[in-house]
């Protein structure tokens, strides 16, 4: 109903700077916030055209620093929508990561999602306090059979049309630093990690954005309980 239209995108750049990732070449923001409604007027963030323009730019940085990933090593994915329709809209976000359902590689894959996204109010928060999202281990199944856990953003007011989500919902991906080559052979055997003909490894962390008008539903959970009944 409507033109409702959304952009996901990805960039280096946590709203406020501080991805936790260790990637000491992203830098800090310089502008000072202001008028913004989670984000506290005075601290350090990053603009939204800022942010935009780095989005432009991450595939270049996600193939360079995703090169030859060892133990230890993150790289920043921080995630925001952008409500490009004429509506405004309800939007989640949805991380999807494997699921270490048998406990024998448990650590894998290294990620922090922002605590800010909900402990602000932007986002609904989880079971586990309002530093925490939804979570649904074994949410999602891929058609390889693979089991990914969903950790569910939900914006808990209408975005404006025009408007981009104030935080990124995570902040960093990557190898947990404890992992062994015994880890990386059992990930591969489990599926968890894909090989390539020329060796190349690959793991996917999958992020999805789902958006529906907000005119005709009392809040986002009404308007997602009809979304998931017509997917």
């Amino acid at each position: 109903m409507g033109n409702v239209k959304i952009d996901l995108i990805e960039s280096r750049f946590h709203r406020e700077g501080n991805d936790n990732s260790g990637d000491t070449s992203i830098p800090d923001p310089t502008q000072t916030a202001s008028g913004m409604k989670y984000v506290t007027d005075g601290h350090k963030a990053f603009t939204d055209d800022e942010i935009k323009a780095d989005a432009a730019k991450y595939s270049e940085y996600i193939g360079e620093r995703g090169k030859n990933m060892v133990p230890g090593r993150n790289f920043a994915k921080c995630p925001y929508v952008v409500n490009t329709g004429a509506n405004d809209a309800y939007v989640r976000i949805r991380v999807m990561a494997p699921h270490d359902y048998e406990g024998s590689y448990r650590g894998f894959i290294s990620a922090m999602f922002c605590s800010s996204a909900t402990s602000s109010g932007e986002f609904q928060h989880g079971a586990n306090g309002v530093n925490w999202p939804v979570i649904e281990e074994n949410g999602y199944t891929d058609e390889n059979g693979l089991k990914y856990d969903v950790l569910t953003f939900t914006r808990i007011e209408p975005l404006k049309a025009g408007a981009m989500t104030e935080w990124n919902v995570i902040n960093y991906v990557g190898i947990g630093a404890n992992v062994t080559s015994a880890d990386i052979q059992t990930a591969v055997e489990k599926g968890f990690i894909k090989v390539s003909e020329d060796g190349t490894m690959t793991v996917n962390v999958l992020v999805q954005a789902d958006a529906i008008q907000a005119e005709g539903f009392a809040d986002a959970k009404a308007a997602f309980a009809a979304f998931d009944a017509q997917a």
